[in-house]
C-alpha cells in the first residue's frame, strides 16, 4: 500500500520525536534514536497519551516487541496513529520486525546529569572557600586563610570522588526497585560484554567484569538502554561501603574548614576593645 497521506511528526515528554524518513519512523530522544522501517510495524495503538508501536512477529515467535512514546497530546497521538496505519504495507508473509529494527545511543543520560551535579556542587565548594577565605581575611589572620585553603584543597576533590564512586550503588539500587531484570548473555568473543533484547527487540550491551556464560542485568522500562548488572550482596555492600569511607575522609577536612573559621571567629569577639 503505498503513502496517500504525509505522516504527522510526534512530540512526546522528555524532548522525544518521532517522525518519518523515507519509509522508517525514527524515535528520536537526546541521548538515542530508533530506526523502525514501516515493514517492521504491525499496528500502532494510542491508549491516551501513550503510543505503542506494535512490530511484527515470525508466526512461532512468542514475545511481541514493542516501542512506547509517553506523554503525548491525545489528538496527536490518535492522527499519527491512524497515518501511520494507513501508510503500513501489505505482507504476502510474516516477518520478525525485530530484527529490522536499528538504533544508535549517544550517551547515558542517568550518568550525565550524576557527573553534572559533581561538577555543580565541587563549582559551589570552591565558592564557598574563597568567601570564607575573604571573611577570615578580614580579621588579618592569614595563616587560618592558609589552612582553610589546604583543608579545602583536600576535601572537595576526595568529596568529589567518594560521590563519583556512589554513583554504580545508587543506581543499580534504583534500577533493581523500579526496573525490569532481564537475563543477558555472554557477546561470543567480547570478554565482560553481555547483551539482552529490550521490548522493542533491540538488542543491546552491558559490561561486567565477572565471567560468566550468562548474567542477570536490570533496566529502566522508559529507557532499556540504561541497565547495570546485578551484583551479589556481598559486593553491593563492599562497593557502598567503599565510596561511603572516601566520603568519610573528605569529610574530615570539611570539617577542618569548618573548625577553623569558627575559631577564628571566637577569638576575634573574645578579643578586648
Amino acid at each position: 500500500m503505498s503513502i496517500t497521506a504525509p505522516i504527522p511528526a510526534l512530540q512526546g515528554g522528555k524532548d522525544t520525536v518521532v517522525k518519518t524518513e523515507g519509509r522508517a519512523l525514527l524515535v528520536r530522544r537526546p541521548h538515542e534514536e530508533t530506526c523502525i522501517p514501516l515493514e517492521a510495524v504491525a499496528r500502532v495503538v494510542t491508549e491516551g497519551r501513550t503510543v505503542t508501536i506494535e512490530l511484527t512477529s515470525a508466526p512461532d515467535a512468542v514475545t511481541v516487541h514493542v516501542h512506547r512514546v509517553w506523554d503525548v497530546d491525545e489528538a496527536a497521538a490518535v492522527a499519527f496513529a491512524e497515518a501511520v496505519n494507513g501508510a503500513l504495507p501489505e505482507r504476502t508473509a510474516a516477518v520478525a520486525g525485530a530484527d529490522l529494527v536499528t538504533g544508535e545511543r549517544l550517551y547515558q543520560p542517568s550518568y550525565r546529569r550524576w557527573l553534572r551535579g559533581i561538577r555543580r556542587g565541587a563549582l559551589y565548594a570552591a565558592l564557598v572557600t574563597v568567601g570564607l577565605c575573604v571573611l577570615v581575611g578580614v580579621t588579618g589572620t592569614w595563616v587560618a586563610v592558609m589552612g582553610i585553603l589546604m583543608f579545602a584543597f583536600f576535601a572537595i576533590p576526595v568529596l568529589a570522588l567518594g560521590v563519583w564512586l556512589l554513583y554504580g550503588p545508587f543506581e543499580e539500587h534504583h534500577l533493581r526497585k523500579h526496573g525490569v531484570r532481564t537475563p543477558a548473555v555472554r557477546l561470543r568473543g567480547e570478554r565482560g560484554q553481555y547483551v539482552y533484547p529490550d521490548p522493542g527487540g533491540v538488542v543491546r550491551t552491558v559490561r561486567h567484569s565477572v565471567q560468566a556464560w550468562s548474567i542477570e542485568a536490570a533496566y529502566d522500562p522508559r529507557d532499556p538502554g540504561r541497565v547495570v548488572p546485578l551484583l551479589p550482596r556481598g559486593r553491593r555492600i563492599l562497593e557502598t561501603f567503599m565510596a561511603l569511607l572516601v566520603l568519610g575522609l573528605g569529610l574530615l577536612p570539611a570539617a577542618g574548614v569548618v573548625a577553623t573559621v569558627v575559631a577564628v571567629f571566637i577569638g576575634a569577639f573574645d578579643e578586648p576593645t
